[in-house]
């Protein structure tokens, strides 16, 4: 599909009459800076991370490796779902090309398609014919996810008015208060399913506390039928949901595929090594997340910049800022890699158990992975932003292929380090088609523009 974006047109029509004196007021004001928007959302997204890190890193010392295992199965069942059913409408709603369709619309869609996510779920953990134990497991971590889902698309209002603080106090407070139920719990009860149900509850509080609050949204200062009936509100207009759904279609089975790329080697390990050593990988490969949250908060700060040079025919400041980000995913990469075969073992020791810090010689395999993906991430942002859609699918497509194929060949072969390696493949697949896919698409919108493009 080619770039709609090189021109964005600005429609108006009565299902924008009712917010528009805020997004007015909001255009008003100065937005923040770059510098600004990425301290904030770095901060939100470390600390959010970090308290994934800490719910591993607890479970990894109260519970069994097998335990862990568990719930890194729920993981590799639920995200690529509710991320597919996701639509990551939050992209579609920040890069600001469906203006005239209300939030309300996009509230809806995201609840439908939510429910159906949980009904999937259930499917395929019947499908692979997991015992109870762990089908609840896997619903009670899909309850998790759902509720996650619900704030995601306030965060895309805030992101869309450039209220990226907002956001950042609203994951610093959900990481908080969930780490700190999930220890309570987990400690107490030494029971997997009661320490999820306390992430639930923790995730709850903030959606009904914060999220959904109308100062949350800068909108406390507006008459009380305003607030109730326009901006906040909750609609159900069929022509503009299936609009929607329409156009966001392309980015779910984008970010389905991409999900796909954690998930199956995850399939693969339990089927070949058995849960504990699955308990093992996820808890070694999620130190790689310490790099992706400087990754994501510098991608979703960048976000809103590169889809506005693209819009305005600006390809030279899309392709510089591009080329910085990629810059800073490879430095990432590399900084991790020699951190890990100075210091793995320790490091490995100190944040979950001796067993795990046996298998401290696949980290730097995991972190050189985990760099080229941090690239192909950026570049992930780049193409979107570009509304390369229909292009990521087919990209995603051929990546997961070759993982699969990578998987089968080398996991019961290499065991752990197989996984790691086909990882690798799949990680250097993607980033080359990615790389691809930009110059192309560019060159064919905007000749004048492909050697800037090509030099970055």
């Amino acid at each position: 599909m080619k770039a709609i974006a090189c021109r964005t047109q600005v429609r108006t029509s009565p299902t924008m009459s009712a917010e528009a004196p805020t997004i007015l007021a909001l255009q008003q004001r100065k937005s923040p800076s770059l510098t600004s928007d990425f301290s904030w959302t770095l901060a939100g997204n470390a600390i959010y991370g970090g308290g994934q890190f800490a719910t591993l890193m607890l479970l990894a010392k109260l519970l069994r490796p097998e335990l862990v295992g568990q719930y890194a199965l729920g993981l590799a069942v639920v995200y690529p779902v509710m991320m597919f059913t996701n639509l990551q409408l939050r992209a579609v709603m920040s890069s600001g090309s469906r203006k005239e369709i209300h939030f309300g619309n996009y509230l809806s869609l995201r609840l439908l398609a939510t429910s159906l996510a949980f009904a999937l779920i259930f499917g395929v953990t019947q499908i692979l014919g997991y015992d109870r134990k762990l089908t609840t497991v896997v619903l009670m971590v899909g309850l998790a996810y759902s509720i996650e889902t619900l704030s995601d698309v306030y965060y895309a209002r805030l992101q869309l008015h450039d209220r990226m603080a907002s956001i950042s106090k609203s994951m610093i407070a959900r990481a908080l208060l969930s780490v700190f139920g999930l220890a309570v719990v987990t400690y107490v009860t030494r029971n997997l399913l009661w320490g999820i149900a306390a992430i639930v509850l923790a995730r709850v509080i903030v959606l009904f506390g914060y999220d959904i609050c109308e100062r949350t949204h800068g909108l406390s200062g507006q008459s009380r039928k305003f607030t109730q009936n326009a901006a906040l509100a909750l609609r159900f207009d069929a022509k503009a949901i299936g609009e929607l759904a329409c156009v966001s279609l392309p980015l779910g089975f984008v970010v389905l595929l991409g999900c796909l790329n954690s998930s199956i080697p995850n399939f693969f390990i339990k089927h070949a090594l058995g849960e504990r050593d699955l308990g093992i990988f996820a808890a070694i490969g999620f130190v790689v997340s310490v790099g992706n949250m400087a990754v994501v908060s510098l991608g979703q700060s960048a976000y809103t910049r590169l889809a506005r040079s693209c819009a305005a025919g600006d390809l030279a400041a899309f392709s510089s800022l591009l080329g910085k980000l990629l810059v800073f995913g490879a430095a990432i990469g590399m900084s991790g890699m020699i951190l890990s075969k100075l210091a793995g073992r320790e490091i490995l020791t100190v944040l979950f158990r001796p067993e795990y810090a046996e298998r401290a010689d696949v980290l730097p395999w995991i972190m050189a992975a985990g760099g080229i993906l941090f690239m192909a991430q950026f570049l992930g942002f780049g193409l979107t932003a570009a509304n390369f859609y229909h292009s990521q699918v087919v990209l995603n497509i051929v990546a997961n292929f070759s993982l699969l194929v990578a998987c089968y060949w080398l996991v019961e072969r290499r065991g752990l380090l197989g996984a790691i390696l086909a990882m690798l493949i799949a990680a250097i697949v993607q980033l080359a088609g990615s790389v691809l896919v930009l110059v192309i698409g560019l060159r064919t919108q905007v000749p004048s523009c492909a050697a800037s493009i090509e030099a970055t």
